[in-house]
């Protein structure tokens, strides 16, 4: 039985047509049932080819098509990342830290941390005004 995980060599013959039939138990562990669609990636350096289950642009979680970022190599739509526990738990730190709109004054004795305040205030607004944005170009 081969094991996910498990670095198992099978030898395929490659027929008159180019094909390569998978085994049995790859396609298993792989989850890769009748009609799977499938990507092929080949590594010009270690001359090799890789196989992998064809994810369309969708969120991994609910499948939503809109507002999809890509996160490594998977991805996920924007309502999804902001419901993680972890993201939740820096939302409200956030917003916990931010001064009141209504008080953009601070005392004259207090002083402002290396601008973290600002920067973090800054932060907040472009995410709110921006939520699909994306670091990469």
């Amino acid at each position: 039985m081969l094991r996910i995980g498990s670095k198992t060599g099978i030898v395929r013959v490659v027929d008159d047509f180019g094909r390569i039939v998978i085994p049995t138990e790859v396609r298993r562990v792989l989850n890769l049932n009748h009609n799977t669609l499938t990507e092929y990636f080949f590594d010009d350096e270690r001359k090799a080819i890789m196989v992998c289950k064809y994810r369309a642009k969708e969120c991994l979680f609910c499948s939503n098509p809109e507002q999809i970022l890509n996160f490594k190599r998977f991805y996920i739509c924007i309502p999804c990342i902001q419901s993680l526990p972890p993201l939740q738990v820096f939302l409200e730190r956030l917003e916990r830290a931010r001064p009141d709109e209504d008080n953009k004054t601070l005392p004259s004795n207090k002083k402002v941390k290396d601008g973290k305040d600002t920067t973090l205030n800054r932060l907040h607004k472009v995410m709110q005004e921006n939520p699909v944005a994306s670091q990469k170009n």
